[in-house]
């Protein structure tokens, strides 16, 4: 009997910190709600023109596609050839993983393991090709943030302490993107600087979270494999240029939805706006304990649209349109047309450690 209670105690306390996540995830996802206008917010959403919120949900598509376009190139280049149509599967089904399994993108990382390997792709090759896409997402993302803070304080949407702010998130996102080419061609630096994350990732989890932390050695080798992948991307600059190109494309894709959401409700948002909302709700959303940072992205975003000077009943239904649009949709459509695939991949990854699916070394010949 007491075996069977100490083996149940981590699922039970699991179950409670999921609860308590997604209880703060839907109080953080009412809180603009109670604070907007109820008649303004009413009013701003009956002049919501059904045909607009065709813009938001065609962009998701585009977005998705170049997503899973992007995969094509890398796992091309890495002589791993998939059909485009089952690259469209495994992305989507990956992604609105993330939604329903909280882990900072790390189980939808797990999920693309698991269906490359139901595909016959080995399992360093399955950890290269999503190390490199995600390598060149988080770059592109960077690129994105230092565009919109430094279309703040060149463009003086914001003054004040504001634009102090805005230059010096110039100067740190500058200062990011530039070290970032640096490890590319440094490859002391770069190994010095991958142990030195994963090392102090590892102290940092073991203080914070002890059951949740991994391994140093797991740890350890996943670093490895993150400078391989990016030796195999150096090694191969030409192939990866069109892959960059989508991903490029797919960010661009879906700030603008955000900006078609806007246009929905009516409201005119510049672009350098859109892009730093967009930006904050996304980073908080990705390191939140919450199921698809719900809750945790609304607020987030819809506090800095109003910090921007954007009234509050505007960015609170375009936000929930962005959700709608970008989340809710892709999530029906897996359940819909990837209903096994999708229940048998989550099932898996949340039956085993997450940490495990990177353990695997890269071959030698990569």
């Amino acid at each position: 009997m007491s075996r069977r209670r100490a083996d149940g105690e981590p699922d039970g306390r699991r179950r409670v910190v999921f609860a308590a996540a997604l209880t703060i995830g839907l109080g953080l996802l009412l809180l603009p709600i109670a604070l907007a206008d109820g008649r303004e917010l009413w009013r701003t959403a009956s002049g919501i023109h059904p045909v607009m919120l065709a813009l938001p949900v065609l962009l998701t598509l585009l977005s998705y596609a170049a997503m899973s376009r992007s995969y094509q190139g890398i796992a091309d280049a890495a002589e791993c050839r998939l059909a485009f149509g089952e690259w469209v599967r495994i992305t989507v089904v990956s992604n609105t993983v993330n939604y329903i399994v909280t882990s900072a993108g790390l189980s939808g990382f797990a999920v693309r393991m698991y269906l490359l390997s139901q595909r016959g792709v080995p399992s360093g090759r399955a950890v290269l090709i999503s190390l490199v896409q995600t390598f060149l997402t988080n770059f592109t993302l960077l690129f994105f943030i230092l565009l919109g803070f430094t279309t703040l304080a060149v463009r003086h949407y914001v003054a004040g302490t504001a634009v102090v702010v805005a230059g010096a998130g110039v100067l740190l996102f500058a200062a990011l993107l530039g070290y970032a080419v640096v490890l590319l061609y440094n490859r002391r630096l770069r190994r010095r600087t991958l142990f030195f994350i994963a090392d102090a990732g590892h102290r940092l989890l073991r203080r914070t979270m002890p059951r949740l932390s991994p391994g140093r050695v797991r740890l350890w080798r996943f670093q490895h494999n993150l400078n391989q992948g990016l030796e195999f991307l150096l090694a191969r600059k030409d192939r990866i240029v069109a892959p960059a190109c989508w991903i490029l494309l797919d960010w661009a894709l879906t700030i603008a939805i955000l900006w078609a959401a806007f246009r929905s409700v009516n409201y005119t948002i510049a672009p350098g706006l859109v892009v730093i909302g967009f930006a904050v709700g996304i980073c908080l959303s990705l390191v939140s304990l919450v199921p698809g940072g719900l809750g945790v992205m609304e607020s987030s975003m819809t506090a800095v649209f109003v910090s921007l000077s954007v009234p509050l009943e505007p960015a609170v239904l375009a936000v929930l349109i962005f959700r709608v649009a970008y989340y809710i949709l892709p999530l029906l459509m897996s359940l819909f047309f990837f209903h096994g695939v999708m229940l048998q991949a989550a099932h898996d990854v949340a039956g085993r450690s997450r940490a495990a699916r990177f353990d695997t070394p890269l071959p030698p010949s990569i």
